[in-house]
């Protein structure tokens, strides 16, 4: 009840906030939201208005364009382990051979900066409100935390991208010059600093779901991992360990159980209620269309690679493959089929159930941005790194992971662990191993192949005709041709 609670609060207030809109100023370009001075001044005024600022941020997350499935479309189809047969328009992602003007990076990017926009204004208006002061200082490192996830996922797609921190209030404020990789990380960090000071540890009620110091303090890990600041993203991930809010589960699969959601060890996910708003990830995953009882309607848009390491090398001892990929389910009459033996004869994805789906577009798991066993690995890995070879700490961590995925007690040395002994580079490939099995489908994977500079080579390697030249996606070609602080030069390499 709390959850829907929750949808129907953020659509109340969307709405609200929708209606004070004059327009989109570019809609085809960064989605500036341009406000009216009348209608901003008449509403930034009570605590009330500075909350439905906060949760009007948050909104695009639950888009289509963005985690509904979307941004899914774009992160996984580039992967070296989904692949989908058919449809030029998904295989033009696949392949990473993608034009400029390709509507999933579009709508991608639009939603991107429509939650960066939102902050923004947030972080201009609730200043100026009378109302509790430590409630002000939360919504706006909610504000910050926003800002600060949506740059991040900008800059590691696209490089150098444009950099606004300033409300979009007028016409002549859309147009933002593209800043420097070093320049959108240091806003960042900056952000995130000052998020994780104001945040809660926890949520409750109707705030479930909402940014904690613990998601500020992982996603800023995850950042110094990316940047290869391996001391800050070892100091952030033991920060989140120390808090003690969130645990691995005993059980891999109860992680993504429909009725076991927002489980302590989740750190951050979209929130979705399937009534009020569903995303696709059930139908898109899955195989066998209704015939399958884990979706309304499985269309299989990700298919696994079967020339994956992933697909050919992951043992199945390790619990983990047995839910995440499969090439046989049980159908609704309780008999045994082969996915061969469908109209999309390929091996499926079963991480995203939704037994009770009423459609193929109203799934309601909540997408998991960040869990604790992220904590561990970028621990890990982070710490490893900085040492120059891993202690027992960053071993433990690794182990830790491994052992839940062999129904291990997590807390026991066991005959499945790592062994000690790796040098860096071996304990690192290591982890990118347990990472690459663990997140399956979660959106790390090509994060992972970037920063680990394996992209696209990787694919390549697989035998898709990938862009010659292009390591980024392109920018929309619709944010070069409407932006006037941009040109063509402008545009990544390869477009």
């Amino acid at each position: 009840m709390e959850k829907n609670r929750f949808f129907l609060g953020k659509l109340f207030y969307s709405c609200i906030v929708g209606l004070l809109l004059l327009g989109s100023g570019c809609k085809d370009a960064l989605q500036e939201e341009v406000f009216s001075f009348l209608s901003t001044e008449n509403f930034y005024k009570t605590p009330a208005d500075a909350e439905a600022a906060v949760v009007a941020a948050y909104a695009p997350f639950v888009s289509t364009d963005y985690y509904r499935y979307g941004y899914y479309n774009l992160t996984l189809l580039a992967d070296d382990q989904v692949t989908i047969g058919r449809n030029p328009q998904f295989q033009a992602i696949d392949n990473f051979d993608i034009p400029a003007d390709h509507p999933f990076v579009r709508g991608t990017w639009q939603q991107m900066y429509s939650c960066i926009n939102r902050s923004n204004t947030g972080l201009a208006r609730i200043p100026g409100i009378a109302m509790n002061e430590e409630l002000k200082n939360e919504l706006l490192a909610e504000c910050y935390f926003i800002r600060a996830f949506n740059y991040f996922n900008l800059v590691r797609l696209f490089g150098a991208v444009p950099l606004t921190t300033d409300e979009i209030n007028s016409a002549d404020k859309v147009n933002s010059p593209k800043a420097s990789v070093q320049q959108v990380y240091k806003q960042i960090t900056d952000d995130l600093l000052k998020a994780e000071s104001a945040l809660p540890v926890t949520r409750a009620g109707v705030k479930v779901g909402r940014a904690t110091k613990g998601a500020a303090k992982t996603l800023l890990a995850d950042v110094y991992l990316t940047m290869e600041n391996w001391a800050g993203a070892a100091s952030k991930a033991k920060e989140v360990i120390d808090l003690n809010s969130n645990v691995l589960l005993d059980n891999f699969n109860s992680v993504f159980s429909v009725s076991n959601e927002n489980n302590k060890e989740i750190i951050f996910s979209i929130q979705f209620d399937g009534v009020n708003i569903g995303n696709s990830l059930a139908s898109y995953a899955h195989a066998g269309g209704t015939d399958n009882p884990n979706t309304g309607n499985g269309v299989q848009v990700w298919s696994v690679d079967q020339k994956s390491d992933m697909w050919l090398n992951w043992n199945l001892n390790d619990s983990r493959r047995t839910f995440s990929v499969y090439d046989k389910f049980i159908n609704r009459a309780g008999n045994e089929i082969s996915v061969y033996n469908t109209s999309r004869p390929f091996p499926a994805f079963g991480k995203y159930n939704a037994p009770n789906e009423v459609s193929g577009i109203n799934c309601p798991f909540n997408p998991i941005v960040y869990r604790y066993a992220d904590v561990l690995l970028i621990y890990a890995e982070a710490l490893s790194q900085e040492n120059g070879g891993p202690n027992a700490a960053a071993l433990e961590a690794l182990n830790q992971v491994k052992r839940r995925a062999y129904k291990r007690n997590i807390n026991v040395i066991s005959d499945i662990d790592y062994p000690a002994g790796s040098d860096k580079e071996a304990f690192r490939k290591l982890v990118l191993l347990e990472r690459s099995y663990e997140f399956v489908v979660e959106n790390r994977r090509i994060f992972d192949l970037m920063r680990t500079r394996q992209f696209p080579q990787i694919i390549k390697q697989l035998g898709k005709p990938t862009n010659p030249t292009a390591t980024l996606f392109p920018i929309p070609l619709a944010e070069i041709e409407t932006n006037k602080a941009l040109s063509p030069a402008d545009q990544n390499l390869g477009y």
